[in-house]
């Protein structure tokens, strides 16, 4: 039960940073909300680790937890670059799907399900795709569709590879692993970013723009916590029900009605996660 509710918070985290983060794009620069928010993660991974005061990772740790930071990187930048190209209604749901990459790492790896938690685990997961999905009031040309599609499926991938690493080497570490991953990370988004990085002038709105990366900390934190204490077949698809909370949070806050599949995502993820529990 304890991996449950920690992998809820982690999606719970996840899923605000994923309704905080579009927000502030909106006023900034995106590069300025990506590069901004994951430094401030960073700074707080080291502060983490200074806390901790534990020994760092051997070398054949620190390249997996740099691969879970490349992964994550990956996601990110994946993510936003098919959100250009076609539809958001189908890049959400394909960027949810990253789950499936643990879920059948852990079950290759011998984890076993009971029918009722396989049950679960699809309901959990079709419904966090369906909460996803945007509907669209009026038809808009998108430059690429197709590109579109493999852009969303590489992002999925690349998130899965982030959800399967990063509790490899967590255990041996948790706070080494969180900051060697952060430290890939920014690297990789700074080569992205290039030279757009020095536009970005530090000010008193990067405190607002830090929240986003802080929430991610914080839910991958939760992550790994529960990967500790559960199956990651089960942690990694209740990590990655972040749609529901961010459908939610459009709901409440921006007073954005659910659509009717929506509707129903939400409530199949909601009865996923019962039958998981029970």
């Amino acid at each position: 039960m304890l991996a449950i509710v920690l992998a809820l918070g982690s999606s719970a985290c996840y899923g605000v940073s994923n309704f905080v983060g579009p927000q502030l794009a909106k006023r900034h620069a995106l590069v300025a909300v990506l590069v901004t928010s994951q430094v401030a993660a960073l700074i707080a991974c080291l502060a983490y680790v200074l806390v901790d005061r534990s020994s760092p990772l051997s070398a054949h740790d620190t390249w997996i937890a740099f691969v879970a930071g490349a992964g994550n990187a990956g996601g990110l930048i994946g993510f936003y670059k098919a959100a250009e190209l076609g539809p958001l209604s189908v890049v959400a749901p394909i960027g949810a799907l990253g789950a499936i990459v643990p879920v059948l790492y852990g079950l290759l790896s011998g984890e076993a399900l009971t029918a009722i938690e396989a049950a679960g685990l699809l309901l959990a997961l079709g419904g966090g795709a369906l909460a996803a999905r945007v509907t669209r009031s009026e038809e808009v040309v998108y430059e690429d569709p197709r590109g579109s599609v493999l852009w969303a499926a590489g992002s999925a991938f690349a998130f899965g590879v982030f959800l399967t690493a990063l509790p490899q080497v967590s255990d041996h570490g948790r706070a080494w692993s969180l900051l060697d991953a952060r430290f890939a990370l920014v690297a990789i988004l700074l080569v992205w970013a290039g030279r757009r990085v020095l536009d970005i002038r530090p000010g008193r709105e990067s405190i607002a723009l830090s929240v986003p990366g802080l929430l991610l900390v914080a839910g991958t934190v939760f992550y790994t916590v529960a990967a500790d204490h559960g199956q990651l077949s089960i942690v990694s698809v209740l990590g990655a029900l972040f749609p529901v909370f961010t459908v939610s949070l459009a709901a409440i806050v921006l007073a954005e009605r659910l659509s009717r599949s929506q509707a129903v995502g939400v409530a199949a993820a909601l009865a996923g996660i019962v039958l998981i529990a029970v």
